[in-house]
């Protein structure tokens, strides 16, 4: 059934372009990507589309994964992004596509991610929503989680003290 609203979609997306109307196709490719991030198929379509309305830095960016994309577009993503985990993260990868990827594009993102790791100095892990900088469940996230616990804590406590002073007023 997916498939099926996939065609129908990318149909409707071919009848846009053949219309000249590209706002309407990016935003329903845009919509299939949010559905499927890691569909190459998807990535160079949005890219083609990009590059047919002159936007480098978008073609680059959803071109950054397939094997077709020029020089002058990942210059221009790299420039509008200039740091590399930036680069990793507004690539909006879900899982880990090395495996799908051509020779090209699969040494380009193994770069990007070698950079990120450089300037986070954490090594870049692979989750089921995509990269980040530190284990899943490590102490860190952990501790943020038990910060924003203290903090919300402190809230209640502060606004059911104000409370008991507002009623004690009042009475």
């Amino acid at each position: 059934m997916i498939v099926v609203a996939k065609d129908r979609v990318l149909a409707k997306v071919e009848a846009d372009l053949r219309r000249g109307h590209y706002h309407p196709a990016l935003q329903r490719l845009a919509s299939l990507a949010a559905a499927d991030p890691d569909d190459l198929e998807l990535r160079a379509k949005r890219a083609a589309v990009y590059r047919q309305i002159g936007n480098l830095v978008e073609a680059g960016r959803w071109g950054f994964l397939t094997e077709d994309v020029t020089d002058r577009e990942l210059s221009a993503f790299e420039k509008a992004h200039p740091s590399a985990w930036s680069r990793l993260l507004v690539l909006r990868i879900g899982a880990d596509p090395t495996e799908k990827l051509g020779p090209t594009a699969s040494d380009r993102l193994a770069h990007l991610i070698e950079l990120a790791n450089q300037e986070t100095s954490t090594p870049v892990v692979w989750t089921k929503t995509g990269p980040t900088t530190s284990d899943p469940g490590s102490w860190a996230e952990g501790l943020a989680c038990l910060l924003a616990a203290a903090a919300g804590l402190a809230f209640v406590a502060l606004a059911v003290i104000g409370l008991i002073t507002v009623i004690r007023w009042v009475w």
